[in-house]
């Protein structure tokens, strides 16, 4: 999990933060911060990191800020809620590799390029241009995303329940 996914769901746990909480890690408040982000004392992070995240955050409109600077209280916006709930419901990796594999003519070019953006999306990784590999389910949506392009002829899936069967 990146620093700011950790960021979003720990202000979602807990409601609101303030910056100088995790800052020195020597300090009491400091350590207890730490702990509901799950770092230990050893994970070492700058505040001018940290900051950047919380900044980067706040102008995705995922977290907003209540007072001045060092005194400032964190906590996540609607729209932070909204992804956290968005992120949390996709599908997860279940072991079983799948490879896509299609032949799209390049006069459907648009459709191909619809087809790599939803493979993407979904945590597949290219091997060759038609070629992806993933280990999350294909849900309905991709299935019936197939039909409405006119591409089933044209895509085809496989699933690898043991490596080394290719």
């Amino acid at each position: 999990m990146t620093l700011g996914k950790l960021i979003l769901q720990t202000l979602f746990e807990i409601g609101e933060g303030a910056l100088d909480s995790f800052f020195p890690t020597k300090y009491p408040e400091a350590k207890l911060w730490r702990e509901l982000l799950g770092l230990d004392s050893r994970h070492e992070f700058s505040r001018p990191t940290f900051s950047v995240i919380l900044s980067r955050l706040q102008s995705a409109g995922l977290v907003e800020r209540r007072g001045r600077k060092r005194q400032s209280v964190w906590r996540l916006t609607e729209a932070g809620d909204r992804y956290l709930k968005a992120e949390n419901n996709k599908p997860k990796p279940d072991g079983i590799q799948r490879l896509v594999i299609f032949d799209i003519p390049e006069k459907e070019r648009r459709k191909r390029d619809v087809i790599r953006g939803e493979l993407a999306g979904l945590g597949y990784s290219q091997l060759q241009k038609s070629v992806w590999k993933g280990e999350i389910p294909l849900s309905n949506d991709f299935i019936e995303l197939l039909d409405a392009l006119s591409l089933h002829s044209k895509v085809h899936i496989f699933s690898v329940q043991e490596r080394g069967t290719l």
